[in-house]
């Protein structure tokens, strides 16, 4: 039962003081760290009919993680969901081997797993003319519908991730007459400040004289129906409702939509108007351009374009010969067995 407790107390000092005071993580990772390991004892306790009371340091070995990684798939996760869930029991690893050293052994044979490589995926996008149907749906004459358009308008305008634009508040949003920018509270604890169109500000001022006119600069900016913090799954309840619209009236937009599809979309119209891929980056908040370079990687246009300038320069195609009309070459064609 020491074990047990131990490993109970171990868990609560990972994730209320290692990663937020000594390695300075941002709340979104810790709750994700949080979730993993949530998910891990929850297979411990209906796979492996171990009780989480009971559950102890020795416990926590290689081949119950690997154990847990191939149930966790099982369920449906993909790869790189189930590589997310390693790093994070990775890194409560690498926390015990300096908390309790007896263990270090152990704790090695789970650093030492290596995560499988992710096939990388295809970037879905919506096309300029489909986002314009999306972020126009809602008509602004209504309340509800004034402040859905400004919370899709503002995320596909700026780039930014959905709970960064969870987390905007009243003062990071900067209405200046001839620039409006906003302060976005990034991966990292990382803050960056991204300037919106003119089109955009319009919208965020109106929005803000009806729903934030007496917000204080600590509160935030978008709110739902109740008067609080617009949350995650809110966000993404007003996308797919006013998708669903659109759907009715253009059968080919997209069946499936989520938020980080707008952020997509944004940074690939950037990048095939021709915009530096290094402002692209700094827009996404990335930490290098490799990742932004995932973009040029999916985008047809851009591949088309560079097929097309490329392309062998062939002159006078237009009068080569018919060879369907020699009848002396198809005989000889058609000769051969």
């Amino acid at each position: 039962m020491q074990t047990s407790i131990r490993f109970a107390v171990l868990v609560s000092k990972f994730l209320l003081d290692y990663l937020p005071l000594q390695r300075a993580y941002s709340k979104n990772t810790i709750l994700s760290y949080r979730d993993s390991l949530k998910l891990f004892l929850r297979y411990v306790s209906q796979e492996k009919q171990i009780k989480v009371n009971d559950f102890s340091i020795r416990d926590f070995n290689r081949s119950t993680v690997l154990e847990f990684l191939t149930w966790y798939q099982k369920e449906g996760a993909g790869l790189s969901a189930a590589n997310q869930r390693l790093a994070a029991l990775k890194s409560f690893s690498q926390y015990l081997q300096s908390e309790q050293i007896e263990f270090g052994a152990q704790m090695a044979e789970i650093l030492s797993i290596k995560a499988p490589k992710a096939v990388p995926r295809e970037i879905r996008f919506l096309t300029p003319d489909q986002v314009s149907k999306l972020i126009n749906k809602p008509d602004a004459r209504s309340s509800t519908s004034l402040r859905h358009r400004a919370v899709m308008t503002l995320l596909y305008d700026s780039g930014c991730r959905v709970q960064e634009l969870c987390d905007l508040t009243v003062g990071d949003v900067s209405l200046e007459i001839s620039l409006t920018t906003v302060r976005l509270h990034g991966k990292g604890s990382k803050y960056r400040t991204v300037a919106v169109s003119q089109e955009t500000g319009t919208l965020l001022k109106i929005y803000k004289e009806k729903f934030r006119k007496h917000a204080l600069r600590q509160d935030p900016f978008f709110i739902n129906r109740q008067g609080l913090q617009l949350k995650r799954d809110g966000v993404g309840y007003i996308l797919n409702k006013y998708a669903e619209e659109v759907r009715k009236e253009c059968p080919r937009f997209p069946k499936k939509i989520h938020c980080h599809m707008l952020r997509h979309s944004k940074a690939m119209h950037m990048l095939e108007a021709n915009i530096n891929i290094v402002y692209i980056r700094d827009l996404l908040g990335h930490e290098d351009v490799a990742t932004t370079m995932i973009y040029v990687k999916n985008s047809n246009r851009l591949k088309e374009k560079a097929i097309n300038e490329l392309a062998p320069k062939l002159t006078d195609c237009n009068s080569l010969p018919d060879w369907n009309k020699d009848s002396n070459l198809m005989e000889f064609l058609n000769s051969l067995t």
